[in-house]
């Protein structure tokens, strides 16, 4: 059901001095009464919007994880350099949430198989 209330006026202006200033007000409601034929229009419109919600949440979630990541790289590239906020500064709580840990050490490198020249050491071995 719709209701709208209206207001309408009129004026007219005449430039003879001896006619007078005319005008006309009405005003008024009106009613009017909306009865769907087919109910599954309603609810596509319906899964329309809730899938609609979705992906504006999903974005949500998006942008929220990408701030949280450039934020999470930032304060960690400004703490490396040695750059903090004075503790007192409302903006010390930016980066309070980011610890930075140390990489482990690349593993050492396996040594290398000493190759013996076997005929050489044949040779040695006789010699003896």
């Amino acid at each position: 059901m719709t209701i709208a209330p209206f207001v309408m006026g009129n004026n007219n202006f005449n430039n003879d001095p001896e006619t007078y200033l005319t005008g006309t007000r009405n005003a008024g409601i009106t009613m009017g009464f909306n009865i769907p034929l087919d109910g599954s229009a309603i609810e596509l419109c319906k899964e329309r919007a809730r899938s609609e919600i979705a992906r504006q949440n999903a974005e949500a979630d998006k942008a929220r994880l990408d701030f949280e990541l450039v934020r999470l790289l930032k304060c960690g590239e400004a703490m490396k350099a040695g750059v903090r906020f004075h503790p007192n500064s409302p903006y010390a709580a930016i980066c309070a949430d980011v610890i930075i840990i140390q990489p482990p050490a690349p593993p050492a490198p396996e040594p290398k198989p000493v190759l013996r020249d076997e005929t050489n050491s044949v040779a040695q071995e006789t010699d003896n």
